[in-house]
């Protein structure tokens, strides 16, 4: 009897399933991302702290100091017999001193700069997790709200690089009702896209 009460548990449970099935909508996250003005502001912020990192004194220095390294070079080669052999030696020390010097003030700055973008990447990185994250609660908050089950990533691939959603059928897409919820789109624009999504659905 234990048997069939189960078994009659697990058919009923099967059949309230198959009348209700869950309710699934998706995000195009990508597209959130790039639309948020964070993202376009820590795109620039960023950018210029890169272009900062050539406008280095130690670059700029060195910079000068090979210059004169090539017109020292050159006169070194072109004087031949003319130059004299105390004055050669006295330009060849020079010369040697000077890209010594310039060979030390190139790796103290390649080292900088190293140091300085694996602080911008970090920085970078922090970034993205934050504004995917308020993204990710703000999807999950218009879920609840609006009675969805399952909220999946439709700009999301896998690792070969193809498409984790490859089909869906009169999808019910709230990437522009997140977009609303950050303040990405005013409401006549939500409105109008939500419109054109409801009529192609009814089709």
């Amino acid at each position: 009897m234990k048997n069939v009460a189960t078994l009659l548990l697990l058919l009923v449970s099967t059949l309230f399933a198959a009348a209700d099935p869950p309710r699934i909508a998706v995000v195009r996250v990508s597209d959130v991302f790039k639309q948020l003005e964070s993202t376009v502001e820590s795109n620039q912020a960023l950018r210029a702290k890169r272009e900062a990192i050539n406008k280095d004194k130690r670059l700029l220095d060195y910079q000068t100091m090979y210059a004169d390294l090539q017109v020292r070079g050159k006169q070194l080669s072109k004087g031949g017999p003319q130059i004299d052999p105390a004055t050669r030696q006295k330009l060849e020390r020079e010369f040697a001193l000077k890209r010594q010097e310039a060979m030390s003030l190139l790796e103290d700055f390649e080292s900088y700069r190293e140091d300085r973008n694996k602080e911008i990447n970090a920085e970078m990185v922090a970034g993205m997790r934050e504004r995917l994250d308020l993204i990710h609660s703000t999807a999950e908050k218009l879920a609840k709200e609006e009675g969805y089950d399952w909220v999946f990533d439709s700009s999301g691939n896998s690792n070969t690089g193809v498409p984790l959603l490859l089909y869906a059928k009169r999808t019910n897409d709230l990437t522009s009702s997140v977009l609303l919820a950050l303040g990405q789109v005013d409401t006549a624009t939500h409105k109008e896209t939500a419109g054109g999504k409801d009529a192609a659905d009814n089709r």
